[in-house]
């Protein structure tokens, strides 16, 4: 045969003996070279086409024949595709759990206790009151009306209930709690006019409000996973008049948005109608907040401060909803609950729940005053004057 040349290097050349090459197959010495080449090369089953073959190029390939003479050839096992969907979801998680711890830590840091610019006087150090609203099914009267007490640093909250039906110090042409709001024109104006009654009762302005209606109230539940709770009687009502349907169970249960309004409106099956709902709506809430201060509920925090804010009538700003469930979150297990002292009685023909206040203001200085000063019962406003 002819001479080889290996065009990738143009070095000294060597001339093969013609004597070995007995073969007619053509295979040539280029890009498309080999293994399989050069095996039937070396079996006298094929020969390269090209006349020169350079000493670098011969050593290569001689070398490359002994192997395969001397060494069987070696499998390569193909590696396994690695299981994409897996890190990606990995990567996910990660990055998940990175936004929520992000966002817990921005609420610890940005949390700020609400308060009112009418003190009363010298503050207990973190300590504050929140008036909660909740309107009936028309959005007017506030049905349901609780103090909120918090103690931040002896881990304490507790809550206050306030009969819709106290009479209140008020030109309202209706002078209950309950109407001192729609009376006043609804809005911020009637807020500001329900504080001041809460004032009268009390002894001391609420740092903050929220008003929440029954629809944002039932989304609320929702979103948080619904609350345990024990329902003290079989309860039913339908009244197509205010679009009002309620069928519930007695007994321990798991309550959504929609059963848990049905529980807090509900009185007309017991003995002592509104008192003994205002207990109910009082031990719902004390459960929700129990059930709802866990830490594995945590990261539902700033989408239901956002909640809040986007549904409900406040005064309260992102940092004071942070500080109320950071300070609820720590509160160490369960925390009292009140009624504001007094009675029901009929007055100038109309059916109301006159305050005691030589007791309500022995209660508030122990359990829900967040003032150095002391509440006197003189400080309470009397109704009808």
């Amino acid at each position: 045969m002819g001479k080889y040349e290996n065009k990738r290097t143009r070095k000294k050349e060597v001339v093969l003996p013609s004597d070995d090459w007995n073969v007619t197959r053509y295979v040539r010495d280029d890009d498309g070279y080999n293994l399989d080449n050069l095996r039937q090369v070396h079996e006298g089953l094929a020969v390269y086409d090209d006349t020169q073959l350079t000493a670098r190029g011969a050593v290569r390939r001689s070398a490359q024949v002994e192997r395969l003479q001397e060494e069987p050839e070696e499998i390569i096992p193909r590696r396994r595709k690695k299981h994409r969907l897996l890190r990606f979801l990995l990567w996910l998680f990660a990055i998940l759990l990175a936004l929520v711890l992000t966002a817990g830590l921005a609420s610890v840091l940005l949390a700020k206790m609400p308060q009112t610019d009418q003190p009363l006087g010298a503050r207990k150090d973190g300590c504050c009151t929140v008036l909660l609203c909740g309107t009936d099914q028309d959005g007017a009267r506030t049905d349901t009306m609780l103090l909120l007490y918090l103690d931040r640093n002896n881990k304490q909250t507790r809550l206050l209930s306030l009969p819709r039906d106290t009479m209140v110090n008020r030109d309202n042409p209706v002078p209950k709690l309950n109407g001192a709001y729609w009376a006043n024109g609804a809005g911020e104006e009637g807020m500001d006019v329900l504080m001041d009654c809460v004032k009268d009762l009390v002894g001391f302005r609420p740092d903050a409000y929220v008003l929440l209606d029954l629809n944002c109230f039932a989304e609320l539940v929702d979103s948080m996973g619904g609350v345990k709770f024990n329902v003290p009687m079989d309860m039913y009502y339908d009244d197509p008049s205010q679009d009002l349907y309620i069928d519930l169970k007695a007994g321990e249960q798991t309550l959504n948005g929609k059963q848990a309004m049905w529980l807090v409106r509900f009185r007309s099956g017991y003995a002592m109608a509104d008192l003994q709902r205002v207990e109910v709506q009082r031990d719902f809430l004390q459960a929700a907040i129990r059930q709802w201060k866990s830490v594995k509920k945590l990261p539902k925090l700033p989408s239901t401060a956002k909640l809040l804010m986007d549904n409900t009538q406040t005064d309260l700003d992102y940092r004071n909803i942070c500080w109320i469930a950071l300070t609820l979150a720590r509160s160490e297990g369960g925390f009292d609950s009140d009624t504001l002292p007094g009675e029901p009685a009929w007055v100038d023909g109309g059916a109301y729940y006159v305050e005691d206040r030589e007791a309500a203001a022995a209660l508030i200085n122990e359990k829900y005053n967040p003032y150095e000063t002391a509440i006197r019962a003189e400080d309470l406003h009397p109704y009808g004057k």
